[in-house]
């Protein structure tokens, strides 16, 4: 098999010469995966149409032997973070999770001048800004970070806040930030118990063996304090954000707040007043007719409230690897652009 994405251009719509962008990929699991999958189905297309051809040139995973899809490169798996970062390329996409080995690979990356896509929320609550100060430093040798695909999936809140919002007055966000939760909430909704729905849940890859960063809000608390990061300029890493989880008696809760004509959701929100910002996650009662209340499944829903553009709202996938892997992908499209410069 191929070791790389490298496809042969068509001459159907071709209309520019081939530029390879070299991958190197930490994190091979549901979502690295996943973005494997979608460049194999989709190089070709992205080819034709803007002169890209990713090639992954190594990749990082903790067990060798553990079967993979038929779109991974077996030649180029290491488990050594030392083999991985050795081998040259354009680009490091971070997926693997957890703080102290992505946090290694991502300072090395940017040390060296190269451009880094993560979709690890706990990294940048943890290290952010400091990250961030360091592209800035190495940005006249090519450094830079991205992170769309670290906060809501599909739903492109992180692009939004960084670019299209700036200097339009955001004071407030709500929003359903954890497709974990609402899947199971769904789920309860339609009858099943809690021990049923968190099943359904992790067949479907919407949550992990071990889901209790999910069920206890603090997944969702990671992603509202970055997006208090972009939205208001605070150290995600001295946020307090008040975090409540699922309640004990799911069902119960949930027929409760259907008595009432009401949904249950767990809301991260995020607000500004008078230059404090306060941070919260919680199971709230919401009206029918609120945006978020319309989440259903794995959805993401961002309510942004701002001064001169009123309230936006953006929804979309926001669990599973497809949906975060799509993020990533759109994220490498982006950040193509000044390797090719």
């Amino acid at each position: 098999m191929s070791s790389t994405f490298a496809f042969a251009p068509s001459d159907a719509g071709h209309t520019r010469p081939t530029d390879t962008i070299r991958i190197a990929l930490a994190g091979c699991g549901t979502v690295g995966g996943a973005l494997l999958d979608l460049l194999a189905r989709h190089g070709a297309p992205i080819e034709r149409r803007t002169g890209l051809r990713f090639e992954v040139v190594s990749i990082l995973v903790r067990d060798r032997e553990l079967p993979r899809s038929l779109h991974v490169p077996r030649e180029r798996l290491t488990d050594s973070v030392q083999e991985f970062l050795a081998v040259p390329a354009d680009i490091v996409v971070e997926a693997i999770g957890g703080v102290t080995t992505a946090a290694t690979i991502a300072r090395a990356t940017l040390a060296r001048g190269q451009r880094l896509v993560t979709a690890n929320k706990a990294l940048l609550r943890a290290e952010g800004p400091a990250l961030a100060a360091l592209a800035h430093g190495r940005a006249p040798l090519g450094a830079a970070i991205d992170f769309e695909a670290a906060v809501g999936g599909g739903v492109p809140i992180v692009r939004a806040l960084r670019e299209s919002l700036t200097g339009h007055g955001v004071s407030r966000i709500r929003s359903v930030l954890n497709g974990t939760t609402n899947y199971i909430l769904s789920r309860v909704e339609d009858g099943d118990d809690e021990a049923t729905a968190l099943r359904a849940a992790q067949r479907a890859g919407f949550a992990e063996a071990d889901p209790s960063r999910d069920l206890t809000g603090l997944d969702a608390a990671d992603k509202i304090a970055v997006l208090a990061w972009l939205a208001f300029g605070v150290d995600p890493t001295r946020l307090p954000v008040r975090t409540l989880g699922l309640p004990p008696d799911l069902a119960t809760a949930v027929r409760n707040a259907k008595a009432k004509g009401r949904v249950l959701r767990l809301v991260a929100e995020v607000e500004e007043r008078d230059g404090v910002v306060r941070a919260s996650v919680a199971p709230v009662l919401l009206d029918a007719n609120d945006p978020l209340a319309r989440a259903r499944d794995e959805e993401n829903v961002v309510v942004i409230e701002s001064e001169s553009a009123g309230a936006i709202t953006l929804h979309g996938r926001g669990a599973g690897g497809l949906a975060t892997a799509s993020a990533l992908l759109a994220d490498l499209l982006r950040a193509s652009a000044p390797v090719l410069a």
